[in-house]
Protein backbone atom coordinates (compact mmCIF):
# COMPACT_ATOMS: atom_id res chain seq x y z
CA UNK A 1 0.00 0.00 0.00
CA UNK A 2 2.79 2.43 0.91
CA UNK A 3 4.67 1.51 -2.26
CA UNK A 4 1.67 2.59 -4.32
CA UNK A 5 1.52 5.86 -2.36
CA UNK A 6 5.22 6.47 -3.07
CA UNK A 7 4.87 5.68 -6.78
CA UNK A 8 1.78 7.88 -7.11
CA UNK A 9 3.46 10.76 -5.29
CA UNK A 10 6.64 10.47 -7.37
CA UNK A 11 4.59 10.67 -10.58
CA UNK A 12 2.51 13.58 -9.28
CA UNK A 13 5.58 15.51 -8.11
CA UNK A 14 7.35 14.98 -11.43
CA UNK A 15 4.29 16.35 -13.22
CA UNK A 16 4.10 19.28 -10.78
CA UNK A 17 7.79 20.15 -11.24
CA UNK A 18 7.38 20.09 -15.01
CA UNK A 19 4.38 22.42 -14.72
CA UNK A 20 6.12 24.75 -12.24
CA UNK A 21 8.94 25.22 -14.70
CA UNK A 22 6.44 26.58 -17.21
CA UNK A 23 6.10 30.29 -16.33
CA UNK A 24 2.69 31.54 -15.21
CA UNK A 25 0.95 28.25 -15.87
CA UNK A 26 -2.76 28.38 -15.15
CA UNK A 27 -4.68 25.43 -13.70
CA UNK A 28 -5.71 22.59 -15.98
CA UNK A 29 -9.36 22.16 -15.06
CA UNK A 30 -11.25 18.88 -15.02
CA UNK A 31 -14.04 17.39 -12.92
CA UNK A 32 -12.59 16.78 -9.47
CA UNK A 33 -13.90 14.97 -6.42
CA UNK A 34 -12.39 16.92 -3.54
CA UNK A 35 -12.74 13.99 -1.16
CA UNK A 36 -10.52 11.85 -3.38
CA UNK A 37 -7.91 14.62 -3.22
CA UNK A 38 -8.17 14.93 0.58
CA UNK A 39 -8.06 11.14 1.11
CA UNK A 40 -4.95 10.96 -1.07
CA UNK A 41 -3.29 13.72 0.96
CA UNK A 42 -4.30 11.95 4.19
CA UNK A 43 -2.64 8.74 2.96
CA UNK A 44 0.61 10.50 2.06
CA UNK A 45 0.84 12.40 5.36
CA UNK A 46 -0.23 9.35 7.40
CA UNK A 47 2.57 7.31 5.80
CA UNK A 48 5.09 10.05 6.67
CA UNK A 49 3.75 10.71 10.20
CA UNK A 50 2.18 7.45 11.48
CA UNK A 51 2.10 8.79 15.06
CA UNK A 52 -0.35 11.56 14.09
CA UNK A 53 -4.06 10.70 14.15
CA UNK A 54 -5.73 12.20 11.07
CA UNK A 55 -9.52 12.29 11.37
CA UNK A 56 -11.64 13.03 8.30
CA UNK A 57 -15.02 14.70 8.78
CA UNK A 58 -16.51 14.91 5.30
CA UNK A 59 -19.76 16.36 3.98
CA UNK A 60 -20.75 13.66 1.49
CA UNK A 61 -23.13 16.04 -0.29
CA UNK A 62 -20.29 18.05 -1.87
CA UNK A 63 -20.50 17.75 -5.66
CA UNK A 64 -17.60 17.34 -8.05
CA UNK A 65 -16.37 20.64 -9.43
CA UNK A 66 -13.94 21.94 -12.05
CA UNK A 67 -10.43 22.21 -10.61
CA UNK A 68 -6.84 21.22 -11.20
CA UNK A 69 -6.50 18.15 -8.96
CA UNK A 70 -2.68 18.21 -8.97
CA UNK A 71 -2.55 21.83 -7.82
CA UNK A 72 -5.20 21.23 -5.15
CA UNK A 73 -3.40 18.10 -3.99
CA UNK A 74 -0.16 20.04 -3.60
CA UNK A 75 -1.84 22.97 -1.82
CA UNK A 76 -3.69 20.74 0.65
CA UNK A 77 -0.64 18.49 1.11
CA UNK A 78 1.50 21.50 2.05
CA UNK A 79 -1.01 22.57 4.69
CA UNK A 80 -1.64 19.11 6.16
CA UNK A 81 2.09 18.29 6.19
CA UNK A 82 2.78 21.58 8.04
CA UNK A 83 0.12 20.61 10.59
CA UNK A 84 1.68 17.15 11.03
CA UNK A 85 5.13 18.69 11.51
CA UNK A 86 3.69 21.13 14.06
CA UNK A 87 2.05 18.44 16.21
CA UNK A 88 4.79 15.79 15.92
CA UNK A 89 6.88 15.72 19.06
CA UNK A 90 5.22 18.81 20.53
CA UNK A 91 1.86 17.36 21.54
CA UNK A 92 1.13 14.31 23.72
CA UNK A 93 -1.85 13.29 21.56
CA UNK A 94 -1.10 14.68 18.06
CA UNK A 95 -4.30 15.07 16.03
CA UNK A 96 -5.39 16.66 12.76
CA UNK A 97 -9.00 17.01 11.63
CA UNK A 98 -9.87 17.42 7.95
CA UNK A 99 -13.35 18.92 7.71
CA UNK A 100 -15.21 19.52 4.44
CA UNK A 101 -18.44 21.50 4.23
CA UNK A 102 -20.53 23.51 1.82
CA UNK A 103 -20.35 27.25 2.38
CA UNK A 104 -23.27 29.31 1.13
CA UNK A 105 -23.26 32.86 -0.22
CA UNK A 106 -19.59 33.74 0.07
CA UNK A 107 -17.59 36.44 -1.68
CA UNK A 108 -14.34 35.27 -3.25
CA UNK A 109 -12.14 37.45 -5.45
CA UNK A 110 -14.82 40.18 -5.35
CA UNK A 111 -17.46 37.81 -6.77
CA UNK A 112 -20.48 36.53 -4.90
CA UNK A 113 -20.88 32.74 -5.06
CA UNK A 114 -24.02 30.88 -4.11
CA UNK A 115 -22.04 27.76 -3.15
CA UNK A 116 -18.42 27.19 -2.19
CA UNK A 117 -16.33 24.32 -0.92
CA UNK A 118 -14.86 24.80 2.56
CA UNK A 119 -11.98 22.73 3.91
CA UNK A 120 -10.66 23.20 7.44
CA UNK A 121 -7.35 21.64 8.46
CA UNK A 122 -7.35 21.77 12.26
CA UNK A 123 -4.50 20.64 14.50
CA UNK A 124 -3.87 20.61 18.25
CA UNK A 125 -0.25 21.78 18.05
CA UNK A 126 1.52 24.73 19.64
CA UNK A 127 0.18 27.26 17.13
CA UNK A 128 1.88 29.56 14.65
CA UNK A 129 4.49 31.73 16.40
CA UNK A 130 3.05 35.20 16.94
CA UNK A 131 6.14 36.85 15.45
CA UNK A 132 5.36 35.42 11.99
CA UNK A 133 1.57 35.01 12.16
CA UNK A 134 0.90 37.96 9.83
CA UNK A 135 3.55 36.84 7.34
CA UNK A 136 3.14 33.06 7.08
CA UNK A 137 2.03 33.19 3.44
CA UNK A 138 5.07 35.25 2.39
CA UNK A 139 7.91 33.46 0.60
CA UNK A 140 10.82 32.29 2.77
CA UNK A 141 8.96 32.78 6.06
CA UNK A 142 9.02 29.60 8.15
CA UNK A 143 8.20 28.83 11.75
CA UNK A 144 10.40 25.76 11.99
CA UNK A 145 14.07 24.95 11.79
CA UNK A 146 15.04 23.92 8.26
CA UNK A 147 11.75 25.03 6.72
CA UNK A 148 11.91 26.57 3.25
CA UNK A 149 9.01 28.95 3.73
CA UNK A 150 7.62 28.04 0.31
CA UNK A 151 4.88 25.52 1.17
CA UNK A 152 2.21 27.98 2.29
CA UNK A 153 3.17 30.47 -0.42
CA UNK A 154 2.67 27.80 -3.06
CA UNK A 155 -0.60 26.68 -1.44
CA UNK A 156 -1.92 30.24 -1.45
CA UNK A 157 -0.90 30.71 -5.10
CA UNK A 158 -2.70 27.53 -6.22
CA UNK A 159 -5.84 28.34 -4.21
CA UNK A 160 -5.89 31.91 -5.59
CA UNK A 161 -5.57 30.59 -9.15
CA UNK A 162 -8.79 28.67 -8.48
CA UNK A 163 -10.53 31.87 -7.35
CA UNK A 164 -10.39 30.84 -3.69
CA UNK A 165 -8.92 32.02 -0.40
CA UNK A 166 -6.89 30.52 2.40
CA UNK A 167 -6.78 31.88 5.94
CA UNK A 168 -5.23 30.92 9.24
CA UNK A 169 -6.56 31.20 12.78
CA UNK A 170 -4.02 30.09 15.36
CA UNK A 171 -3.56 29.95 19.09
CA UNK A 172 -1.71 27.45 21.29
CA UNK A 173 -3.55 24.13 21.17
CA UNK A 174 -5.60 24.90 18.05
CA UNK A 175 -4.61 26.06 14.58
CA UNK A 176 -7.09 26.06 11.70
CA UNK A 177 -6.23 26.67 8.06
CA UNK A 178 -9.44 27.35 6.13
CA UNK A 179 -9.72 27.05 2.36
CA UNK A 180 -12.72 28.36 0.42
CA UNK A 181 -13.13 27.52 -3.26
CA UNK A 182 -16.06 28.37 -5.53
CA UNK A 183 -17.97 25.30 -6.71
CA UNK A 184 -18.73 26.95 -10.07
CA UNK A 185 -16.02 28.40 -12.27
CA UNK A 186 -16.08 32.03 -13.27
CA UNK A 187 -16.94 32.53 -16.90
CA UNK A 188 -16.50 35.65 -19.00
CA UNK A 189 -19.47 37.96 -19.08
CA UNK A 190 -21.79 37.35 -22.00
CA UNK A 191 -22.03 40.19 -24.53
CA UNK A 192 -25.20 42.27 -24.23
Amino acid sequence: EYTQVIIGEADRLQSLVNRLLTPHRLPTYRRTNIHEVVVRVKGVVQAEFPQVAIQPDFDASLPEFDADPEQLTQAILNIVRNAAQAVSGTTADPRIRLVTRVARYVTLARRRHRLAFALAVEDNGPGVPEAIRDRIFYPLVSGREGGSGLGLTLAQTFIAQHGGTIECDSRPGRTVFSILLPLERSSPAAPK
